[in-house]
């Protein structure tokens, strides 16, 4: 499923401890489930990395 991350244009680190990128209004996928049933989601980055966001930092598509 697609979401657009909403929060503040930031670095942060992913799951593996590497810093990337966040960008506001900025396309993302993530699965479905996971969107509906916790507080954070991870979502999927074009360089096949994955962040941990809070869900109300994020909108479906």
């Amino acid at each position: 499923m697609k979401v657009t991350y909403t929060g503040e244009t930031k670095t942060t680190k992913d799951v593996n401890g590497k810093d990337v990128e966040l960008e506001n209004s900025k396309v993302y996928k993530c699965m479905e489930k996971e969107y509906h049933s916790g507080l954070f989601v991870r979502i999927s980055l074009d360089s096949r990395e994955h962040v941990k966001v809070k869900r109300s930092e994020l909108r479906k598509m």
